[in-house]
């Protein structure tokens, strides 16, 4: 078999954070040369990836489609996930799990955005449930096969961060690389360079419409600012009761004329708009990273963040929060403090997790270990 290197993401019409990262990969491989396989479950469209990144998928990758009878995505396609990987990494001769938060034994590369093995759901010893519940117990087999069964030394296992790669040794006492994850190279090449003539008293937020990301603390917060600010709110909508509950809460705290929604918005229509606010608003307790602050903060963007998780490791002190109160009390500050100087600040602080930066650090982690 000619050398092939399999990147598997099963959700890449998503188009969230970790999806990106499976693209970035598969695109910095295939940039070097490298044959590569991007495993999806559903056929991947490279103008849908245009439109939502911002970014084009190298035309010398191959895809495959693997379909599932399940949404991959949560518990119930665990085992699913598990026998699809096996037998993509049955196509190549090098595999990359971008997915599945989990070490199995027959993948080269591992990235991690936040270790399935954790403290929070399970014990550290046998019969390693915190909470049994069925769902948790069918996992069992595989909890006892990486615990036990997997040596990290003869994988690469990389990490988000190091909120991440520190949970990581917690629970399993085992050692991942921190590798930042990129935004897309689109975000800063088309004169996004803010000035204050144009900023507006806007606040954005990036994120997947889903109800893990806790953004019913949007129309809360803006309900506690000064009424000249107003919110954008854009996402891959990925569920719609989601979407109608944040539509009615802002009905409710009387917000329809400041709150504003754009689902499955083109990249162009994300970066006009963070290209025309001061503030970058994330409501994610524990975020393992958050790639939506470090584009917002690539065009000028003030981030205002909870104080907890991976953003802790870029976002400056100043710009975090602990309340609804607080965050909505620095919302009103920054607006009314926003300068040119400032923006240029955060943006200084988004160098490293340029797509050339990751591509370059990935390349040298891969190398070291499968050259």
């Amino acid at each position: 078999m000619p050398n092939k290197i399999g990147v598997f993401c099963p959700t890449l019409n998503i188009y969230g954070g970790g999806e990106y990262v499976a693209i970035a990969i598969a695109n910095t491989l295939a940039e070097n040369n490298r044959h590569v396989i991007l495993f999806s479950s559903n056929k991947i469209n490279p103008q849908d990836i245009k439109k939502y990144f911002g970014e084009t998928l190298h035309p010398n990758i191959e895809t495959l489609q693997q379909p599932t009878p399940f949404t991959p995505r949560g518990l119930i396609d665990f085992y699913q996930t598990i026998i699809h990987s096996y037998i993509a990494k049955s196509k190549c001769t090098a595999f990359i799990d971008a997915f599945s938060n989990c070490v199995f034994p027959w993948t080269e590369v591992t990235y991690i955005h936040y270790p399935y093995l954790n403290n929070h759901t399970f014990n550290k010893t046998f019969p390693y449930l915190n909470h049994p519940r069925l769902s948790q117990a069918a996992t069992l087999p595989q909890v006892i096969l990486e615990k036990n069964l997997v040596n990290y030394k003869k994988h690469l296992v990389l990490a988000n961060s190091h909120y991440t790669a520190k949970e990581i040794q917690k629970y399993s006492s085992k050692t991942a690389e921190v590798l930042y994850p990129p935004f897309p190279s689109t975000i800063t090449n088309k004169n996004t360079t803010p000035t204050k003539k144009n900023q507006t008293n806007l606040v954005v937020t990036v994120s997947r419409l889903d109800g893990n990301k806790q953004l019913e603390r949007i129309p809360q917060i803006a309900a506690q600012t000064n009424p000249n600010i107003h919110f954008a709110i854009i996402g891959r909508l990925y569920n719609q009761t989601t979407l109608n509950q944040l539509q009615n809460l802002t009905k409710k705290l009387d917000l329809t004329s400041r709150v504003h929604f754009y689902p499955n918005a083109p990249a162009e229509q994300k970066i006009e708009l963070l290209k025309k606010a001061k503030i970058y608003l994330h409501t994610m307790i524990a975020e393992h990273f958050g790639i939506s602050i470090v584009e917002a903060m690539a065009v000028g963007c003030l981030p205002i963040v909870h104080d907890s998780g991976g953003m802790r490791e870029f976002v400056p002190a100043q710009y975090r929060y602990q309340t609804i109160a607080e965050a909505a009390t620095k919302i009103n500050n920054e607006i009314n403090n926003w300068t040119n100087q400032k923006a240029e600040e955060v943006r200084a602080l988004t160098e490293k997790f340029s797509f050339t930066s990751f591509s370059t650090q990935f390349m040298e982690l891969y190398t070291k270990h499968y050259n």
